[in-house]
C-alpha cells in the first residue's frame, strides 16, 4: 500500500441532510433533503503544505420543493440537471433559475448524462449530448448537438432501473434488482449481463442475446472467489464509467470491466473486503464506499493502494474530482502527483505497483526526474530474483534485455566464478546500459549475497539456461550483422572490431556459464554445445570437464578450439582406461578428420597407433571420409613405406582400386611392394604369402595401364617371376620374348595361345602374335627340336590369321602333308570367303556410283527462265538482273530475300 490520495475535510457537520453531490472545475454542488442546493467554490491548494479551500458561494433554500436526489451539468447546453419530487429539471448553469421540468419524466428516479465530441460527416466536431432519464419501466432519451435540443426517445425496459451509466454515446448500461443489461439506443437491443437465473430473466426481457447470456453466466469463475454472491441474494446493483468505454459492475463483494460489446475486458475482476454501497473512479483508481470505511484499489491490478476511515460515507464523485459525503460532512481526496507516488512504490519495492501505475497514466505526467518504466522494471526483476522467484525474474531481464553479464552476476562462484569481482555482488547492475543513478540507488541497498539452497539454485540455474540460450542466440545475430556491414563505406570499421571483439567477450562468458548450468542441471547437454561452435572460455572448461572427467566432451571442445594437440595427448593418454574412450579408436576417428592442414599431427600421433593395431590404425588414410581425400598422397606413401611395406601396399591398393588414382608413379610404387613382400616372404619361407602376393601382383599387372613396365622389369630376379616378366614385355611390344617365356620357361602352351588371342592386332601384320610363337615352336635355340605338334594345333586353331606362304617356309622339310589338311582347308574356305565378299562390296560400290550419277543428271536438266516480267514474290520486285535463288519448288527469290521465304516454308534452295 501507499498513500495515493491525501483526504482534507471540507465540509463538517452541515446542518442539512445532504442527498446528493456533484463537482465540475472550481465549484462543488451540495444538495439536501429539505430542497436546498448548496454551491460551494473551491481553491486546490497551490503547495505541498497548503490545504484545499471551499467556501460557499450560495445557498438556494427554496431551489426545491423536496430532497435533491441527483445533479449534473449539461456543459454544452449551460444548464444544471437536477432530480427532484420525481421529476427531472433543468435551471440556468449561472443563476440556477429554472428553464424547464421535463414533463415526461414523472415519477423518474434516475438520470444519466453522457456528453462527447463526435465527428459529423468525416470532418466537423460537434458536442453530442444525451440525457437518460428511468421512469418506471421505460428510458427517455433526450438528445442534444452542440446547444441545439435534437429530438426525444423512449425504450420499455422490463423492470425499474436502480442505476445506470452511460457507455460511449450509444449504449446505456442499467442496473435492475436482479440483473445488468446493456441497451442500444440506436436499436433498441436489450443484451442481458449477468444474472442469477439465466433461463427465466431471459424470457422477461424478450430480446435478449443468447450467446451473450451463456458468455457472461461464466463470471461467477473470474478470479479468485470469482463474483462471488451473483446467484445469491440480490444486492445494491453498482455501475461506474470507466476511460475507454469500459464500464466497471458491482455486485456483492465483487467488481468486473466490460466492454461496448458486453463481454469482459480483464481477465480477473475486483475483490473488495466487503460488500460496496458506491463505487467510483478516479484515474487511475477504482474507488468503494464499504460499511466503514472506503477502499482504493488500482484497476489492472487489483490490488489495495489505500484505505480510509470516513465515518458514515455514502455518496461520492466520479472522475477527477473526488469528493465523498456522509450525511453531514464531505471529504476532498486529493491525489498526490504521479511522480511522489512512484517514488513510494519503489521506496516500499511495491514494484509491480509502480509498472502498472506508470502504464496507466499519461506521460506527459512525469517530470524528468521520476524513475523511468525500464528502470523499475529492472528493480522489481532483481527485487523478483531476491525473493527466489527466479523463472518471474528471468523472465522480466529477458523482456528488458539486461545484458546477460549483469544477470550472471547475480548467480554464486559455481557459475559467475569467471567473471571479476566487482560485477559479482549480488543484485548489483554493472552493465553501462544503466544510469549512474540506478547503479547508486541500487548499491545503497547493501544488499547481502543471496543464499540459495540446492534445490533453489538448481530451479535459478534452469530459469538461467532459458535466459542464456535465447541471449546467445542474440548476440550471435549481431555478431553476423555486424560482419557483414564490413564492406559498407559508411561504416567505422575500428569501431566495428572494437564492437565485435566486446561481443565476443560477452559470448564467451554467455557459453561458458550456460555449460557450467549444463554441468549442474542436466549433463547430457554439454555435448550438444561443445560439438557445435561455441565460445567457451578455454581454461574454465577444460578444468570443469577434466573435473568431472567428461573426455568426450572435453575432446569435441578441443577440436572446436583447434586445440588438437591438446586432444590428441588427451586420447593418448586415456586411451587405456574403461569407457567409451577405450582403445585407439577415438583417436583414429579424430585423426580421420583434421585433413591436409594437420598432415604433420597426423603423422607424429599416427605412429604410435600403428605400431600398437596396425589394422584399425589404416583407416587413418583409407576410410571414407572427405577430409582424408584432401591428404598430399605422396608424402603419405612415403611415410608408410618407412614404417611397413605390407601398410604402403594396403594404402596403394586403396588409392588405385576404390579412389581409382592413374598416377603412374603410385602404379609403380605398389608393383614394387608387390616384389618386395615376396622376396621377403620368399626369404622367410612363407609360400602361403608369397603365392597370395603373386596372385594379386599379376591380376595387377594384368590389368593396370598406367605403370611403366620398363623401370619394373629392372627390378625382376633373373631366376623367377617369368609370368611377371611375360606380362611386362608385352606392354613394352617385346611379344617374341613374352611368348618364349611362356614356352621355354613356363612350359605353357595354353597360356602362350590366350596370350596370342589377347594381344592379335589383324591391323597391324607386321606383329603377327601367331606367326612369332610358330616361330618359338620351329625354330628351336641350338641343341632343341621344333615343337611340331603344338605348332600343328595352333595352325588348326587359328590358321586362318597366318599367311600360309609364311608357314610353309617355316615348317620342317619333314612334315607330312596330311598334317596340315585341316590348316589348308580353314584356309582355303577363308581365302575363298574374302573373295567373295569383296566381290558383293564392289557390285554395291558399282549400284551406288550409278545411282549418284542419274541424280546428278537430273538436277543437271533443272532450269528456270528468268524474263523482264518475273518478279519475287518476297519484295514483289523484278528479279531483272539481280543474283537470285531457286527453291526446290521452283519459285524463284532475290538472293537477299531466300533466308526469309526459306523461314515461312521454302526452307531449301535449289
Amino acid at each position: 500500500m501507499h498513500d495515493a490520495f491525501k483526504v482534507y475535510t471540507v465540509i463538517e457537520k452541515l446542518p442539512h441532510k445532504i442527498e446528493s453531490i456533484f463537482a465540475q472545475g472550481d465549484k462543488l454542488y451540495v444538495g439536501t433533503f429539505y430542497g436546498a442546493l448548496l454551491v460551494y467554490s473551491v481553491r486546490e491548494p497551490l503547495g505541498k503544505d497548503e490545504a484545499i479551500s471551499v467556501t460557499l458561494m450560495e445557498t438556494l433554500k427554496t431551489f426545491s420543493k423536496k430532497a435533491i436526489e441527483q445533479i449534473d451539468i449539461i456543459k454544452a447546453v449551460g444548464v444544471l440537471v437536477t432530480l427532484s419530487d420525481n421529476y427531472v429539471n433543468l435551471h440556468d448553469l449561472e443563476s440556477f433559475a429554472l428553464r424547464t421540468q421535463l414533463g415526461k419524466t414523472k415519477g423518474a428516479n434516475l438520470f444519466s448524462v453522457f456528453s462527447k465530441i463526435e465527428f459529423q460527416d468525416g470532418s466537423v466536431p460537434q458536442v453530442i449530448t444525451r440525457l437518460a432519464v428511468a421512469v418506471r419501466k421505460k428510458i427517455i432519451v433526450f438528445s442534444w448537438q452542440d446547444s441545439e435540443f435534437m429530438d426525444t426517445k423512449e425504450y420499455s425496459i422490463p423492470d425499474r432501473v436502480r442505476t445506470m451509466e452511460w457507455v460511449g454515446t450509444q449504449n446505456l448500461c442499467m442496473g435492475f434488482d436482479n440483473e445488468y443489461a446493456l441497451m442500444d439506443c440506436k436499436t433498441s437491443a436489450l443484451t442481458t449481463l449477468f444474472s442469477p437465473s439465466s433461463a427465466s430473466n431471459q424470457g422477461a426481457i424478450g430480446s435478449t442475446l443468447e450467446s451473450t447470456l451463456n458468455t457472461l453466466n461464466s463470471f461467477s469463475s473470474i478470479a479468485t472467489g470469482g463474483l462471488m454472491g451473483f446467484g445469491s441474494k440480490p444486492g445494491k446493483p453498482l455501475i461506474t464509467r470507466l476511460p475507454n468505454d469500459e464500464i466497471l459492475l458491482g455486485k456483492e463483494h465483487s467488481s468486473i470491466s466490460v466492454g461496448i460489446d458486453g463481454t469482459p475486458k480483464r481477465k480477473n475482476g475486483i475483490e473488495w473486503s466487503g460488500t460496496p454501497e458506491e463505487l467510483g473512479y478516479s484515474y487511475p483508481y477504482a474507488v468503494a464506499i464499504l460499511a466503514r470505511h472506503i477502499e482504493i484499489r488500482n484497476i489492472e491490478t487489483r490490488a489495495l493502494v489505500q484505505s480510509a476511515d470516513l465515518p458514515h460515507a455514502r455518496l461520492l464523485t466520479q472522475g477527477k474530482l473526488l469528493y465523498i459525503a456522509s450525511h453531514s460532512e464531505v471529504w476532498r481526496l486529493i491525489p498526490y502527483s504521479f511522480p511522489q507516488q512512484i517514488d513510494e512504490l519503489v521506496q516500499k519495492e511495491e514494484y509491480q505497483e509502480a509498472i502498472s501505475l506508470i502504464n496507466q497514466i499519461d506521460p506527459v505526467l512525469l517530470d524528468e526526474n521520476v524513475d523511468t518504466l525500464g528502470r523499475i522494471k529492472k528493480l522489481y526483476a532483481h527485487h523478483l530474483f531476491r525473493t527466489h522467484q527466479y523463472e518471474e525474474a528471468l523472465g522480466l531481464f529477458l523482456e528488458l534485455d539486461v545484458p546477460a553479464v549483469d544477470v550472471i552476476a547475480l548467480y554464486p562462484a559455481v557459475i559467475s566464478g569467471h567473471l571479476p569481482p566487482k560485477d559479482k555482488e549480488s543484485g548489483a547492475i554493472t552493465s553501462a546500459t544503466l544510469t549512474e543513478t540506478d547503479s547508486n540507488s541500487l548499491n545503497a541497498k547493501n544488499t547481502p549475497p543471496i543464499i540459495m539452497s540446492t534445490k533453489e539454485l538448481e530451479e535459478a540455474v534452469g530459469c538461467l539456461i532459458r535466459f542464456l540460450a535465447d541471449k546467445r542466440q542474440k548476440i550471435q545475430k549481431s555478431i553476423q550483422k555486424l560482419q557483414q556491414n564490413n564492406d559498407s563505406f559508411s561504416y567505422n570499421h575500428q569501431d566495428q572490431e572494437k564492437e565485435i571483439e566486446a561481443k565476443l567477450h560477452v559470448l564467451e562468458i554467455v557459453d561458458t556459464a550456460l555449460l557450467k548450468s549444463y554441468m549442474m542441471t542436466n549433463e547430457r547437454l554439454v555435448g550438444s554445445l561443445l560439438r557445435v561452435t561455441n565460445h567457451c572460455n578455454l581454461e574454465e572448461t577444460e578444468s570443469l570437464l577434466l573435473k568431472h572427467k567428461k573426455y568426450k566432451e572435453l575432446v569435441d571442445f578441443y577440436r572446436g578450439k583447434g586445440q588438437h594437440r591438446k586432444a590428441l595427448e588427451l586420447l593418448k593418454s586415456i586411451h587405456t582406461t574403461t569407457g567409451e574412450m577405450q582403445g585407439v579408436l577415438p583417436t583414429v576417428h579424430y585423426l580421420q578428420r583434421l585433413g591436409a592442414d594437420h598432415f604433420n599431427l597426423i603423422l607424429e600421433f599416427g605412429t604410435w597407433i600403428l605400431e600398437s593395431d596396425p589394422v584399425v590404425a589404416m583407416k587413418i588414410f583409407i576410410d571414407d571420409e572427405p577430409e582424408i581425400d584432401t591428404l598430399p598422397r605422396y608424402k603419405v606413401i612415403s611415410y608408410l613405406e618407412r614404417l611397413s611395406l605390407d601398410l604402403c601396399a594396403m594404402y596403394l591398393e586403396h588409392v588405385i582400386h576404390e579412389l581409382a588414382d592413374q598416377t603412374s608413379e603410385f602404379h609403380n610404387t605398389l608393383v614394387v611392394s608387390y616384389l618386395s613382400q615376396v622376396q621377403r616372404d620368399s626369404a622367410s619361407g612363407n609360400e602361403e604369402a608369397v603365392k597370395n602376393t603373386r596372385v594379386k601382383l599379376l591380376q595387377f599387372l594384368d590389368k593396370s595401364k598406367f605403370y611403366k613396365a620398363e623401370r619394373i622389369l629392372s627390378r625382376l630376379p633373373l631366376d623367377g617371376c617369368f609370368e611377371e616378366r611375360a606380362i611386362l614385355l608385352s606392354r613394352i611390344g617385346q611379344h617374341d620374348q613374352a611368348l618364349n617365356i611362356y614356352v621355354r620357361k613356363l612350359h605353357n602352351f595354353q597360356a602362350a595361345e590366350e596370350y596370342c588371342i589377347k594381344n592379335f592386332d589383324s591391323n597391324n601384320p607386321t606383329k603377327n602374335v601367331y606367326f612369332m610363337l610358330l616361330e618359338v615352336y620351329l625354330i628351336p635355340p641350338k641343341g632343341e627340336k621344333p615343337m611340331l605338334e603344338p605348332a600343328l594345333d595352333i595352325l588348326t586353331r587359328h590358321g586362318n590369321h597366318i599367311d600360309p606362304a609364311a608357314v610353309l617356309r617355316l615348317l620342317p622339310a619333314g612334315t607330312r602333308v596330311d598334317q596340315l589338311y585341316k590348316f589348308f582347308e580353314k584356309s582355303i574356305r577363308e581365302s575363298n570367303k574374302t573373295k567373295h565378299m569383296n566381290m558383293i562390296v564392289k557390285n554395291l560400290l558399282k549400284a551406288e556410283r550409278l545411282q549418284t550419277q542419274e541424280q546428278l543428271t537430273f538436277y543437271r536438266s533443272r532450269r528456270v527462265k528468268i524474263t523482264e516480267d518475273r518478279m519475287c514474290p518476297k519484295c514483289n520486285k523484278r528479279i531483272g538482273n539481280s543474283v537470285f535463288a531457286v527453291f526446290p519448288d521452283g519459285v524463284v527469290v532475290h538472293y537477299s530475300c531466300k533466308e526469309t521465304m526459306a523461314a515461312i516454308g521454302h526452307w531449301r534452295t535449289g
